[in-house]
């Protein structure tokens, strides 16, 4: 067991000597010495829209994070500013530090609590590479009182005895480790491991940063089921569907077959596989991981032979903060639009006039007049009883809001 008495010295003492040397010195230094101001808004004009809604000061400590990441990372600034005249004039503690520091070099980490020993020490495991490491952050424990997080990201440095994190600490309610390699290989289509995520997250951390535009975005379950898009596609040069009916429901449009199985088609699995006889290729989707295990498990009990693991698992709320932050409206389905309902000449007409009977009675129910739903219902072309249903669901809707507008201005006064 560590002598944690010990290590919280060693991080005090650590964390005091930083303020100086680092916030208050060489945070300037580097910045003026390789126009890293200009480098910064360069890499966050991408996410304007994204940044604009964040307050000066948060944007302010990212872009600190950020010069210390490039002065302490590996083959940093560090090595060189070891040898200026400016450097080497400062206190021998100080200097000390500087070298202790470029000895280990500094990174971001996504990281998992495995275990908590003492206060604000925590047991973090890389999910990306595996390593363990023991983290002291004070920024952890606070963000713990007050909220569940899946997922952190840090950056960290090394003080001779433990970790400890620099600068922002982010946190994630929701996102899992496949959520942020799916963000990664959409960011750079280049990325197919996670070491190549990590390279590209050091050579650049501003894209991973802008993902606290969804750290508050939580799991979604339905009952016991993450709702999750699952993902795979198969190469299949031979398809036959004539065994499959007992099954699956089996349709067929432009090409494609859709296979939704009996048992797992509907809410909240929505599993189904497509045949694409052109392409030759089988995708199998679902919205739980039940669900694509199902699905797997009746294809391959009909020959198939297809691999148990997915291509592409990420949850709804990643594919929100891509959309966000990457501009990108992702529809992982090319063939879900094939297969949509589309309503008859019949609905249509009905919608029509259900609008028709709302434009005349809103400005009625607004006004505080009790709407005549026969009279309404005869001059829209709708029966009565189907009028009456949808204005007492309507005039319930605008009562509530009412009541709630009335609750507000009460308080304000």
């Amino acid at each position: 067991m560590p002598d944690f008495s010990r290590l919280l010295a060693v991080c005090n003492k650590v964390s005091s000597v930083s303020a100086v040397v680092l916030d208050k010195f060489l945070m300037y230094y580097a910045a003026a010495q390789e126009g890293l101001e200009r480098e910064m808004d360069g890499r966050l004009a991408r996410f304007r829209e994204v940044t604009k809604g964040f307050k000066p000061a948060w944007v302010n400590l990212l872009k600190a994070q950020y010069i210390g990441h490039r002065i302490f990372k590996k083959d940093g600034l560090i090595h060189k500013y070891l040898h200026h005249t400016a450097v080497k004039a400062l206190e021998p503690e100080q200097l000390n530090y500087l070298k202790q520091q470029s000895a280990h070099a500094w990174r971001y980490s996504f990281s998992e609590i495995t275990a908590h020993p003492e206060g604000d020490f925590y047991e973090m495991e890389d999910v990306f590479s595996g390593e363990n490491f023991l983290l002291y952050s004070p920024s952890v424990t606070a963000i713990l009182a007050t909220e569940s997080v899946t997922l952190w990201l840090n950056l960290i440095g090394f003080n001779g005895s433990c970790w400890q994190s620099y600068g922002p600490v982010l946190s994630f309610q929701g996102f899992q480790p496949d959520d942020i390699f799916f963000f990664a290989t959409e960011l750079n289509p280049r990325i197919e491991t996670e070491e190549d995520l990590m390279k590209d997250m050091e050579a650049n951390p501003f894209p991973y940063l802008m993902l606290i535009n969804g750290s508050r975005y939580p799991m979604t379950l339905h009952g016991k089921d993450m709702l999750v898009q699952v993902l795979a596609e198969h190469p299949l040069e031979t398809f036959d569907s004539s065994g499959l009916k007992k099954d699956f429901k089996v349709e067929y449009a432009k090409s494609v077959y859709r296979l939704t199985p009996k048992a797992w088609g509907e809410a909240p699995h929505f599993a189904a596989a497509y045949f694409d006889e052109d392409k030759k290729i089988m995708l199998l989707t679902s919205l739980t991981d039940q669900g694509f295990r199902r699905l797997t498990d009746q294809l391959n009990a009909h020959g198939f032979k297809l691999p148990a693991d997915p291509d592409i698992h990420v949850q709804p709320a990643m594919l929100t903060a891509i959309k966000s932050i990457l501009k990108k409206d992702l529809h992982l389905n090319p063939y879900e639009k094939l297969f949509e309902r589309k309503s008859t000449p019949g609905e249509q007409e009905m919608t029509k006039k259900l609008n028709r009977l709302l434009s005349l009675a809103i400005p009625l129910i607004n006004a505080g007049k009790e709407p005549d739903i026969d009279a309404l219902a005869k001059e829209a072309g709708v029966d009565t009883e189907t009028a009456r249903d949808v204005l007492a669901h309507t005039m319930s809707r605008i009562g509530k809001l009412r009541n709630q507008l009335d609750k507000k201005g009460k308080k304000k006064k």
